[in-house]
């Protein structure tokens, strides 16, 4: 005796298209856009409390290359440039 059991999953339908932006991210890609670039420490203080190669990445992502700058006795600046 084989009781046939129905399947009780409802199908939630996926909204497909844009995705609300980050605002964390945006402000990251316009301090690196910037004529100087910007420091760990410009990100920091903007509520980026990671690692630096994170917010590379995620200017990457967007678009940018990015490059950095690291004279001696100073911080290392990364400027994001339009691919």
């Amino acid at each position: 005796m084989s009781t046939s059991k129905k399947s009780t999953k409802k199908s939630v339908a996926k909204t497909v298209g844009s995705k609300k932006a980050n605002p964390l991210h945006e402000t990251l890609v316009k301090l690196m856009a910037r004529p100087q670039g910007a420091t760990m420490h410009d990100t920091y203080n903007a509520g980026f409390h990671f690692a630096a190669m994170a917010a590379v990445r995620i200017v990457e992502r967007r678009g940018y290359k990015v490059s950095k700058k690291k004279e001696q006795g100073e911080l290392t600046r990364y400027i994001a440039k339009r691919a």
